[in-house]
């Protein structure tokens, strides 16, 4: 059988090429296959690599060329409190409504909301015309009242009355009185039987006639008209509302020309000068709480800004429905920047540890199981293990691993190398730690 030429001469070209095309593909595939052999060799020989990267004489991982910018704390001894965490509200320490004591139309207004107001100070003025006319008819009447008194005293002496008064008995009733007094103070003395000799005194005084004067005023109603006249002089001052204590104008609830009634609440007083958080903490941490101890409270609407206060008083009683107690904190407020019912995080100091080594939680890293940090050391960072102790917040004790006067990278560290170029810039290490729970 004849065949064309031309299938004579492809059948030639793939008898003879296609061994070399089979060898050039399994080439290929040992090549791809040494190479991922040896990335696997090169990473399982990585964590030992990476634990001697602090020691002399072992591989290190690369050093990259480029100087990087970090942040370091100088770690020195202190003392380490450890806290919980709560949330609460911010409250005036003090704070009351200030209400009109009678019924008025307000005449004038002097204060305005937020004004401070020291203890005293005329906040509102009703319409005293009333209370006044009131005043100068009690006061009249108790003017009459006297001199019919003093008409009535004229009269005794013109007929004989004798001032003379006989004090023997009176002297002898105020002896006992004085004795009975020391032996109820004494113990041996019952409450009734002092009352009794009181009784016998009073009694006698009168008998003696040196009461005569209360008992003529009594009897006459100067009494009972020097009493109006103190009523309708309060009466006149209530027209005048002042603070019952120092602080700022809140919640004003009554305008020049409006008529205000008795009880009336016409503004409040907040005294701000010291707030208060009321937090809710479980009983296993509130069991460690003391008046007096440490707290660090953080609002999110003034920004990253921390405030130190003290836990103030922690309540006895547990509410057992929720497991909780109730804490109060205060916290200075001098500049007035804490304003009433701003939400608040609260750490409350639970234990205090002595002279501990600290550092921002931020620092410590975690490489192939094991906790470590950057040291600086001659312009070059060091890749340092660690033995972490208590963490509080953002801040974590170093057990071991770290010595005072440590440079401790905080910031611009997670992707260095051991042995890495860089340029450092001291911060202040932070005294407190707060952290804000998660949601």
């Amino acid at each position: 059988m004849r065949y064309p030429a031309h299938s004579i001469h492809d059948a030639t070209l793939r008898t003879t090429h296609a061994p070399f095309l089979k060898i050039r593909a399994w080439h290929i595939a040992g090549v791809v296959l040494v190479l991922c052999c040896g990335a696997l060799a090169a990473y399982a020989l990585w964590p030992s690599n990476e634990e001697g990267a602090g020691r002399v004489g072992e591989e290190r991982p690369e050093v990259p060329a480029e100087t990087a910018e970090i942040e370091v704390v100088v770690v020195e001894p202190r003392d380490f409190p450890l806290r919980s965490e709560a949330t609460g509200y911010l409250a005036p320490w003090r704070e009351a409504d200030v209400s009109a004591e009678i019924g008025g139309f307000v005449r004038q207004r002097v204060v305005e909301e937020g004004q401070p107001v020291a203890a005293g100070a005329l906040l509102m003025k009703l319409d005293e015309r009333q209370a006044r006319l009131a005043l100068d008819e009690a006061t009249a009447n108790l003017m009459k009242l006297r001199a019919e008194l003093a008409v009535r005293r004229v009269g005794t002496d013109a007929l004989g009355g004798s001032s003379s008064v006989d004090t023997t008995a009176l002297a002898a009733a105020r002896r006992q009185l004085a004795e009975a007094q020391s032996q109820y103070d004494a113990g041996t003395l019952t409450d009734r039987e002092l009352q009794a000799i009181r009784s016998a005194f009073e009694a006698e005084l009168v008998r003696s006639g040196v009461d005569r004067s209360s008992i003529e005023h009594a009897t006459v109603g100067v009494t009972q008209a020097e009493t109006a006249v103190d009523r309708a002089r309060l009466n006149l001052d209530y027209t005048e509302i002042r603070a019952p204590f120092g602080g700022r104008v809140a919640d004003l609830n009554a305008e020049v020309g409006q008529r205000v009634g008795t009880g009336m609440a016409v503004m409040r007083i907040l005294d701000d000068t010291r707030m208060k958080v009321e937090v809710d903490v479980v009983e296993s941490e509130m069991v460690k709480m003391r008046p007096g101890a440490t707290a660090v409270i953080h609002v999110p609407a003034l920004g990253e800004r921390t405030f130190e206060g003290t836990i103030y008083a922690v309540n006895p009683a547990i509410d057992r429905s929720s497991g909780t107690g109730r804490v109060t904190v205060a916290v200075p407020n001098p500049q007035r920047q804490l304003v009433s019912g701003l939400f608040a995080y609260v750490a409350l100091e639970t234990d205090r540890l002595a002279q501990r080594i600290v550092v921002p939680s931020v620092a410590v890293l975690v490489r192939q199981g094991r906790d470590l940090v950057f040291t600086v050391k001659d312009g070059r960072a060091q890749w340092t293990y660690v033995t972490v102790g208590a963490r509080s917040g953002d801040l974590t004790e170093i057990v071991e691993g770290l010595a005072p006067g440590d440079h401790v990278a905080v910031s611009n560290h997670f992707a260095l190398a051991h042995d890495a170029p860089v340029t450092e810039t001291v911060v202040d290490a932070p005294t407190t730690g707060i952290q804000e729970p998660d949601g």
